[in-house]
């Protein structure tokens, strides 16, 4: 357990939920990517929205300004200028409503979920260098998130850390109760491989909170820091392709207060970093920063 819960790192929620709150409509190509072109002020809003709930880190909305993607629009021109965006746009929430980390996203480059559809390690190792070219110095830290196997995530963080700024990871999990990656590597697998490669923290994210129970339990004594941020939707089914729309829902079993007693579980339990994903809003957010300064 962290020696003071002012030590936790509170990380912000799903840009894509929150976009949608908004009245934000995101086609199922490249997704928040349209929001940059459509609703830069919304964007920027969303950002606003989770520092004043609490968050000490805001991730970027790069996760879908990747190449694979911005193809499908005819926009893959474009992928500087709409990372650039995303970046300014993170700059000045923090400008604007409170001094935080920026993390800069580094996604799956293509399909996420989907280990069995990673490119060759060349041909990703270049486009994850044009998209951290792209975001100049405005990241604090990068996120690699969202990787579902460890070779996905290692061109990642390759790119990250020629930069010299401190690089995170943050896995995807299985729904089989193990804590394994989708590729079915173990986490302790995938948290020694990125210890090799001088990844600072591994994180979990967007899945089930009872997978990443699991993983981080599996993760927790190895030395590197560790947390997750999960979702609050239904799990993605295996074959889920990012072209079609998600037919995930809300899990109504996953209210806020039981999704942070799940999340504070992990911290007693000893890990750092924690946050959320895909269904979590600014107030399940300011709900974990409330639970961080109330004891």
């Amino acid at each position: 357990m962290p020696d003071n819960l002012a030590d936790v790192v509170l990380l912000d929620g799903g840009m894509g939920t929150t976009l949608k709150d908004h009245g934000v409509v995101l086609p199922p190509t490249i997704w928040s990517a349209a929001a940059l072109l459509e609703a830069p002020d919304v964007v920027r809003g969303c950002h606003v929205a989770f520092i004043e709930a609490g968050a000490d880190v805001i991730i970027s909305n790069t996760y879908a300004t990747v190449p694979n993607l911005l193809v499908l629009e005819n926009l893959d021109d474009q992928l500087e200028d709409l990372v650039a965006t995303a970046m300014r746009l993170a700059r000045e929430a923090s400008e604007v409503a409170g001094d935080v980390l920026i993390a800069g996203s580094l996604a799956p480059l293509g399909h996420s979920y989907r280990p069995d559809l990673v490119g060759p390690d060349e041909e990703n190792l270049a486009s994850y260098r044009r998209i951290v070219a792209a975001m100049g110095d405005v990241p604090d830290v990068y996120v690699c998130e969202t990787m579902s196997s460890v070779r996905e995530a290692s061109a990642a963080v390759i790119a990250a850390g020629e930069t010299g700024r401190e690089t995170w990871v943050a896995f995807a999990l299985g729904s089989d109760g193990t804590g394994a990656l989708l590729s079915g590597e173990s986490a302790v697998e995938a948290a020694t491989a990125m210890i090799s490669l001088g990844v600072t923290t591994i994180l979990f994210n967007c899945s089930e909170p009872e997978a990443i129970t699991a993983a981080i339990r599996a993760v927790v004594d190895l030395p590197i820091a560790t947390g997750g941020y999960p979702n609050m939707l239904e799990p993605v089914p295996l074959d889920w392709s990012f072209e079609a729309p998600s037919p995930r829902g809300k899990r109504h079993d996953l209210t806020t207060d039981r999704m942070v007693d799940m999340v504070f579980e992990w911290v007693h339990g000893g890990a750092t970093h924690i946050g959320g994903c895909c269904g979590v809003g600014p107030a399940v957010i300011n709900a974990m920063a409330d639970r961080i300064t109330a004891r």
